[in-house]
């Protein structure tokens, strides 16, 4: 161990670190220059978070609300993606001086790791539902009959999906370049594909209506269903707790002090790979402001250039197939069952059986590829929290990470089966964890900024109107859940909601 290591390992930070033990002090590294020719490399968690979330809400969600608004209140869509934008910002900034991720952050804070853990599992094990499966299995179902799939078999072949996309999560050598690969993959197909429907099928009149309803908040439909609206902005980018995923994201493409820190390894290949229980924070000093300068402008390219627009068009597409051709209501009776698989039928019906195929393709890369990250985001964020929060966990060999990480895929898997044993469909399973999501990202918004306004050094803490901007954020949600609740509570005590 070298002189400049121990005296990091020893040196107290210049904040307090709150309820679990001192980062170590380190300097922290020069970002590679940005230049065209290694921007493929680069590119980061954007790509990965614009995929996880491209289309998967919107193929259902956004589709249906563009059908019955015709646009009136798609505004909430735009606004919770800038919401989103500060949270994923914020969080970022965390991981760059820490090289933790901002849920660890989060345990920092009192009253402690222990009441945070049980606090963040109940609120966001809500939210577990194998909607995306259930809603690949309807789309293969549907393809292989051309009929209105049969409620059993869309859910036994949920359970072989939840298993396929456990199996997938075992490759990559680091687990960030299996996502990396896979849902890089999703955003050029899908986007490339809406893009040429939407232009050469869609008329003119009705690009028109539907962009001007996501930025007219004056649109309001006579009859406003806050549980749907809610539900938009909810599945516009990212949503719920996985927008703090960002923060991992960070360390594990190494930006940052992210690259001191290590990263999860994948069960095949992934041998060597090794993660620390703490983060290493930046040595502050003018190196450390320089360099935290260009790495916030990696962040700032990564966001507002990749995340954003990926966010913003991957609303806006499905939204207007929907509002052209999709028919019927596919949230009640049976006709849920074919509700992934509904923009296909109905655009096929329109413009030839090809379509209905090249679609039903589409909706499968938008939904299994959706499944597979968001069962690795649940298990990532969760084997991060247990990795610094528990003590016995932080006995661990740096190199063991990865059987947490199984473990806890294993779980959602398990999970995942029980709920889908339920017989509650997978668009009624969307609807409700939309809507949950909105209070838990709520949560994560304020508690972040406290983060960053406490457990940073002072100089690269965010500045007033950041801090404004996430008070905002967190009232437009919470006004959002607010409004919903009021709506459907009475169905909620009668037990309608949860019926077919």
């Amino acid at each position: 161990m070298d002189t400049k290591e121990t005296e990091g390992q020893n040196e107290a930070p210049p904040v307090d670190p709150g309820c679990l033990p001192a980062w170590k002090m380190g300097e922290m590294p020069a970002p590679a220059p940005y230049q065209w020719r290694n921007i493929l490399a680069l590119i980061g968690p954007g790509l990965v978070l614009a995929g996880s979330s491209l289309g998967t809400g919107e193929w259902v969600i956004g589709a249906a609300a563009a059908a019955l608004t015709r646009g009136a209140l798609l505004w909430v869509a735009p606004m919770a993606i800038l919401c989103q934008l500060m949270l994923n910002t914020e969080a970022m900034r965390y991981t760059l001086l820490t090289g933790e991720p901002v849920f660890t952050g989060f345990l920092r804070t009192k009253p402690g790791p222990r009441f945070w853990l049980v606090f963040y599992f109940l609120l966001d094990c809500m939210g577990w539902w194998p909607t995306l499966a259930g809603l690949t299995a309807q789309i293969i179902v549907f393809a292989f009959t051309r009929q209105l799939p049969d409620p059993n078999q869309v859910r036994w072949l949920t359970c072989g999906l939840l298993i396929l996309a456990a199996s997938l999560l075992c490759f990559g050598g680091r687990i960030y370049n299996t996502l990396e690969w896979v849902l890089g993959g999703k955003v050029f197909f899908v986007l490339g594909y809406m893009l040429i429907v939407t232009i050469f099928f869609v008329p003119f009149s009705t690009w028109m209506e539907i962009t001007s309803g996501m930025f007219n908040p004056f649109r309001v439909p006579k009859e406003v269903d806050w549980g749907l609206v809610a539900a938009v902005a909810g599945l516009a980018g990212i949503g719920g707790m996985g927008n703090i995923l960002a923060s991992n994201y960070v360390r594990e493409k190494g930006w940052g002090m992210g690259a001191q820190v290590g990263a999860i390894a994948s069960a095949v290949g992934g041998q060597k790979v090794t993660l620390s229980h703490l983060g290493t924070m930046a040595r502050p000093g003018p190196d450390t402001t320089n360099h935290f300068r260009q790495w916030w402008g990696y962040i700032a390219r990564d966001q507002y250039g990749v995340w954003v627009w990926g966010s913003l068009v991957g609303m806006l597409l499905p939204c207007l197939l929907g509002a052209e051709y999709l028919k019927g209501d596919y949230f009640h009776g049976v006709a849920q069952s074919k509700a992934a698989a509904a923009m296909a039928s109905d655009f096929g019906a329109a413009r030839g059986d090809i379509f209905t195929t090249l679609t039903l393709l589409c909706g499968f890369v938008i939904m299994f590829p959706g499944q597979f990250s968001s069962m690795d985001g649940i298990a990532r964020r969760w084997c991060d929290a247990l990795w610094s929060g528990s003590e016995r966990v932080r006995r661990m060999d740096a190199a063991n990470v990865k059987y947490i990480y199984y473990t806890l895929i294993g779980t959602y898997v398990s999970w995942g089966i029980a709920l889908n044993a339920l017989g509650i469909s997978p668009p009624r399973m969307m609807m409700i964890s939309a809507n949950l999501a909105n209070l838990s990202i709520t949560c994560c918004i304020l508690h972040t900024l406290y983060v960053n306004t406490h457990l940073l050094p002072v100089e690269f803490r965010p500045p007033m109107i950041k801090r404004v901007g996430m008070l905002l954020a967190a009232t437009f949600y919470t006004t959002l859940f607010s409004l919903m609740t009021y709506q459907i509570w009475p169905k909620v005590v009668s037990g309608e909601l949860f019926r077919q």
